[in-house]
């Protein structure tokens, strides 16, 4: 099937999919590794009970960045991105402090997902008050921010409420969705603007020389602010 944005591919899995396993997310708890299966029905619920929240918050057509490594976090940050047609920024993990703070305001992010490893990061740009960054997001629990489990737990409460404007959003396919940047390694890295049409035939084109199954099963090395990361993980979903 040819789709013409990432909404209809994440659906139309969700439908053709429901019951299979979307991701594995592996926690440590208490030294131990546990295990978790996430369906697709799942995945599409905790999109939609987080992006209502989102809206709540007021970030509907807002731009938001994430910086974090490879993890179910990332995804679902992003995914709910770009099915609640807000401007999803994914940034190098890896960037310097002041190469980071650079992006945030160059992207002109009104919020920021982040991975608790980088609080050290996160807490001088929010200190030094630079950016326009008005909610601070963390992927897990931590003292004095905001967190994505808590927002997903807040919003299923308003969606089941009644609320389903996240749900009902009609995405533009031909308008910016991701702003990304460039490596920089000549030079000032360069911002790209890219649409969820530009994504999905990607990946249409992808499927017709790969032999993908819905047997297969993925583990990712790219990293996902990387745009070839995002979009296989995408193919593969």
């Amino acid at each position: 099937k040819e789709f013409k944005n990432v909404k209809e591919i994440i659906y139309n899995s969700a439908k053709e999919y429901s019951d299979n396993v979307a991701f594995i997310k592996k926690e440590q708890i208490n030294k131990k590794a546990e295990y978790t299966n996430i369906t697709y029905k799942d995945l599409l619920n905790q999109i939609n009970y987080y992006g209502t929240k989102l809206y709540d918050m007021g970030l509907k057509n807002k731009r938001i960045a994430i910086v974090g490594r490879n993890r179910y976090e990332w995804i679902l940050a992003h995914l709910t991105n770009l099915l609640g047609g807000i401007v999803s920024i994914p940034l190098d993990k890896d960037l310097q402090i002041d190469e980071l703070e650079n992006s945030l305001i160059r992207s002109k992010a009104d919020a920021v997902v982040f991975d608790e490893k980088y609080i050290e990061k996160i807490q001088k740009i929010k200190n030094d008050n630079n950016t326009n960054i008005e909610e601070y997001i963390s992927m897990s629990k931590l003292e004095g921010f905001l967190d994505m489990n808590s927002l997903l737990e807040q919003g299923k409460e308003i969606y089941e409420k009644g609320n389903k404007e996240f749900v009902e959003t009609k995405i533009n396919s031909y308008e910016m969705a991701i702003l990304l940047f460039t490596s920089g390694a000549t030079s000032k890295s360069k911002a790209v603007m890219l649409s969820q049409n530009n994504i999905a035939s990607n990946i249409y084109a992808m499927k017709k020389v790969e032999g993908i199954y819905e047997t297969d099963s993925n583990l990712a090395f790219l990293p996902f602010h990387h745009i070839f990361g995002s979009t296989a993980l995408i193919m593969m979903l």
